[in-house]
């Protein structure tokens, strides 16, 4: 536009009227460099926004694998050459630190969830461990033992909750050993082997059952594709599909996923109240307040119910009008 729209330069050449003063421009190659460099910046937190911001799709899985992008990309740009992102990116780390509190005391939940995603599981967080303090250091480590002892105790939590201490007791009272089964003259009365083996095999198989957690974290992770018709990975509906592989663990991931990375809806409710009380009504008191966003939630209610009994009044009134219009014309066609 400087070499061949003219206009476009003679703008920069004009004062403006409230500073009198020649307006700053246009801007040069090297301008337009920085902000390419400054877009890539800030991609990675526009994509991070869209991401928390989804209120129907899980989204506190992926929520430690976005601050870890985030805290990687501030640490990689507090080392650039450009000297103007150099100095944004220092003040917005000094914030990310003292939000997350350097991602050391962080809720470990937030890391859990990211394990419970089956495509990640405890791989995916030591592998961020690794890349944020180095491989086999003292915060990794520290970091890695963290979250395996959190995990073993919500899983020795839900597995005390959903036993119930009635089935244990009967267990041990209907025990039943190899030596104790008798066998019977009776030819039809008597008991198989393969039946034995299976009573045997089921009263020991609960033995196994300590391991779940172990044989979800020592199995491969599922693989990153695209599904077909484009559709992504679904965390719940693979838990559901396993669940009775992993009993225990399925209860804890349902727990753990429910939880919003962003509450949205909340927010917005937030924002509504805002809009009430402003600085002409500030002496609202919080019941009157109530009363107003709940009487201005139920009229909108009600203008959709009248709204949608009035198209279908119309409708009904359009089609005794068709029909009208038929049997007066068959009328005329049957004189």
């Amino acid at each position: 536009m400087e070499a061949e729209d003219k206009l476009y330069c003679d703008y920069f050449e004009e004062a403006d009227e409230k500073t009198k003063m020649k307006r700053v421009g246009p801007p040069t190659s090297s301008d337009w460099e920085e902000i390419s460099r400054l877009v890539k910046f800030l991609k990675i937190f526009y994509r991070c926004t869209l991401t928390f911001s989804a209120s129907n799709s899980v989204t506190f899985s992926l929520c430690y694998n976005e601050i870890v992008d985030i805290e990687r990309n501030l640490m990689s740009k507090c080392s650039s050459p450009d000297e103007e992102i150099k100095k944004q990116a220092h003040v917005m780390r000094d914030k990310f630190e003292k939000y997350w509190d350097g991602l050391n005391n962080m809720n470990p939940l937030v890391i859990v969830a990211s394990v419970f995603d089956p495509r990640n599981k405890m791989k995916f967080a030591s592998l961020c461990f690794d890349q944020l303090y180095g491989k086999d250091t003292i915060e990794s480590r520290h970091l890695n033992a963290k979250i395996s002892s959190v995990l073993s105790k919500l899983y020795d939590h839900y597995s005390f909750k959903l036993n119930k201490p009635e089935d244990i007791e009967d267990f041990t009272d209907s025990q039943v050993r190899p030596e104790n089964f008798e066998i019977s003259d009776d030819e039809d009365d008597c008991e198989g082997m393969l039946e034995i083996f299976h009573k045997v095999v089921g009263l020991s198989s609960s033995d196994d059952s300590c391991n779940e957690l172990q044989m979800y974290l020592t199995e491969k992770p599922e693989p990153r594709v695209e599904k077909k018709l484009g559709m992504s990975f679904d965390v719940l509906s693979w838990w559901r599909r396993n669940s009775c592989k992993f009993p225990i663990l399925s209860e804890i991931a349902r727990d753990v996923l429910a939880i919003q990375a962003k509450y949205v809806a909340s927010e917005s409710a937030f924002s509504m109240s805002g809009r009430v009380l402003d600085s002409y009504q500030s002496s609202l008191t919080p019941y009157m307040v109530e009363l107003l966003l709940c009487t201005q939630q139920w009229l909108k209610c009600s203008y959709k119910v009248e709204a949608a009994v009035a198209n279908l009044a119309q409708m009904l009134e359009e089609v005794e009008f068709f029909e009208s219009l038929d049997s007066q014309n068959s009328m005329v066609a049957n004189p």
